[in-house]
């Protein structure tokens, strides 16, 4: 049986003794050495299963004499503790760095732990220092010296290369061009291939003009056929839809060569988004152990940053795709809290808030689908909605539903602004002017039943929060505003009427408009006209509400029919229905098609004739 040696470095004869004693107990054979010269040599000579060197061992430190034994292939299967006096984390990070097994401050609390240790990391080498014994003098210590350091100069370039790289560049292609530009300074290939697994398979070649068209060719299906073979988790792959990148690297009058040489780099399979590296040359022996070990290094580091910026650049695709998708409805702050996973907006508990609360309508869009196909349906409500919810999203508001060709809109939640019910105002009046220029000539319309749209507007304090199943839930608003405003909108019907509004939207706009502060935004919409219709009780409702006509065209009605119409309904307010139908009578000459004018005769009429009793100006409304 092999007899287990442990070679102690230090330069203290009663460090070594003490240490010596205790590990010779457990039947370990122990050698020593005073300076870090000596030691390297004893390595060579003698492959001993352990290392115990100090931090402070002259000639090469015990950093510098680990970091030398775990690079030298004759040497690196040799378990080695460094060893210090101290306890600082700075020598426990030079510890790791050199790569050592373990880090030990001999104590007298520790010392019967010490052979468990060394039993410990000598058992990972088992069966590998299986290694021939030599003697090495000075001069081969300093090329050995040299070696190692140079190689470590190299890695430290290449290590800051790959940290450059990552820092900034966030493209794809652009990073491996750079890699490609890292693999060129350690090996003068003539062709290059990297493959990447991404979701489509990403190939970059860059290859001397002095390279054959065929070779190339021959060259590019080894590269695809050892990427499949390595990356077995995938089985299909489809190069002709591959993202496919190449360059050529001009040379001053190129003679064509054959390629003799090639070779591929280990990749690690089990990362998420692997690659590989092939490179060929036109010379028979271009390759040499030195720079295929700092190629598997490069490969190593760079594994990291391709991980770390496809990853990225998906992420800000799935973002983008994100934003897109819910931009036409959703302003940037409730878009801003999906992308970041910020629940406090999307699911929050119940709450009154302040909302204007927008329905809109498409009028006798039934009879309209009874006539068209349902593609021509179909296409012409996409059109329809996208273009609501631009107008929409542009004044603030953000779409809570589509219910068949109808939309209910809110303004003041989950995000809300100055003003609320004025912006949906505008938004209202908007929408009225862009869907006057929307093409419908591919639809048939009913001759009795033109396109038009009504739009209801209340402006109140629902209950806001996120409401519905485990499975499925919206962010929405209920209660009884909510009930009013849809109440409203299908009153347009009744009064003929594009916009209706509550009176607190109607005091909301009024504020805005003499709001000085609030002058910049009310600058960029006109001023809009009012006409007060009436008071209702809306079905389910006892308390009267005041409902307006919005409108901002002021060629539609004359300053004449106004001053009749107002003063016909207030006369009906006050109940003299006599005085109220001589009035509106007028209004009707100067307006024979307005509705809200025969609405408010026709009542004047049947109560002349049947006064209604505790009459309060309000009529209810027993019809949704």
């Amino acid at each position: 049986m092999k007899t287990k040696k442990v070679l102690i470095a230090y330069d203290s004869d009663i460090i070594t003794r003490l240490l010596k004693s205790f590990i010779e107990e457990e039947g370990w054979e122990v050698d020593s050495c005073k300076d870090g010269i000596e030691t390297l040599k004893e390595l060579y000579r003698t492959h001993p299963d352990c290392l115990i060197a100090s931090t402070e061992l002259p000639g090469i430190n015990g950093y510098n004499l680990t970091h030398i034994v775990k690079t030298i292939d004759e040497l690196k299967n040799t378990a080695v503790i460094i060893s210090s006096s101290g306890q600082e984390n700075d020598e426990r990070f030079w510890a790791d760095n050199a790569k050592c097994d373990a880090f030990y401050v001999p104590s007298s609390e520790n010392l019967n732990t010490l052979t468990t240790l060394i039993e410990k990391i000598s058992s990972r080498y088992n069966n590998k220092n299986n290694v021939p014994s030599k003697e090495i003098d000075e001069a081969e210590i300093i090329q050995i010296i040299t070696t190692t350091f140079s190689g470590e100069l190299s890695e430290l370039y290449m290590i800051r290369e790959a940290f450059n790289t990552e820092n900034y560049v966030w493209d794809l292609e652009h990073l491996l061009s750079q890699l490609a530009r890292s693999i060129s300074n350690i090996y003068n290939y003539d062709v290059l291939g990297i493959i990447v697994n991404e979701d489509r398979v990403d190939e970059y070649y860059d290859r001397s003009d002095s390279i054959l068209k065929n070779d190339f060719q021959d060259f590019r299906t080894i590269c695809q056929t050892d990427f499949a073979k390595r990356i077995s988790s995938r089985t299909d792959y489809n190069w002709i839809n591959s993202n496919y990148s190449e360059s050529v690297i001009e040379q001053f009058n190129p003679k064509k060569e054959k390629l003799k040489n090639y070779n591929i780099f280990p990749v690690d399979s089990s990362k998420k988004y692997p690659f590989t590296i092939h490179v060929a040359t036109t010379a028979s022996n271009a390759m040499n152990t030195m720079t295929q070990k700092r190629l598997d290094f490069l490969t190593d580091i760079y594994s990291p940053v391709f991980e770390k910026i496809i990853t990225y650049n998906k992420s800000i695709s799935t973002e983008h795709k994100i934003r897109n998708a819910f931009s036409r409805f959703l302003p940037p702050k409730v878009i801003e809290s999906i992308v970041e996973g910020d629940t406090s907006i999307t699911s929050s508990i119940g709450e009154q808030r302040k909302v204007a609360i927008l329905m809109a309508d498409i009028r006798g869009f039934t009879e309209i689908t009874e006539v068209n196909d349902p593609e021509k349906v179909v296409t012409f409500l996409n059109q329809y909605f996208s273009l609501m919810g631009n107008i929409i999203k542009k004044h603030g508001g953000t779409i809570d539903k589509f219910m068949g060709d109808a939309i209910m809109a809110l303004f003041g939640v989950p995000e809300s602004y100055k003003y609320n019910g004025y912006r949906a105002a505008n938004a209202a009046a908007e929408m009225i002017r862009e869907i006057e220029k929307m093409d419908t000539s591919f639809l048939t319309i009913p001759d009795n039943c033109p396109f038009h749209v009504g739009i209801g507007i209340h402006y109140g304090l629902p209950i806001a929060g996120t409401i519905g199943s485990e499975d499925k839930k919206e962010y929405t608003v209920i209660g009884d505003d909510v009930n009013l405003s849809s109440r409203i909108q299908d009153l347009t019907k009744l009064y003929g009427t594009s916009i209706l509004i509550t009176d607190a939207v109607k005091k909301d706009i009024e504020d805005a408009e003499t709001d000085i502060e609030f002058g910049r935004y009310l600058a960029k919409h006109e001023h809009y006209n009012l006409r007060y219709l009436d008071n209702v009780k809306v079905k389910g409702k006892s308390i009267p509400v005041q409902i307006f006509e919005l409108y901002s065209n002021d060629d539609i009605y004359s300053n004449n029919f106004i001053e009749n119409f107002s003063k016909g309904l207030y006369q009906y307010l006050a109940g003299n229905f006599n005085g109220a139908q001589d009035y509106l009578r007028i209004a009707k000459v100067l307006a024979p098609k307005d509705k809200a004018t025969i609405v408010l005769l026709e009542r004047c009429k049947k109560f002349i004739k049947a006064r209604p009793q505790n009459w309060d100006g309000a009529v209810t409304l027993t019809t949704k």
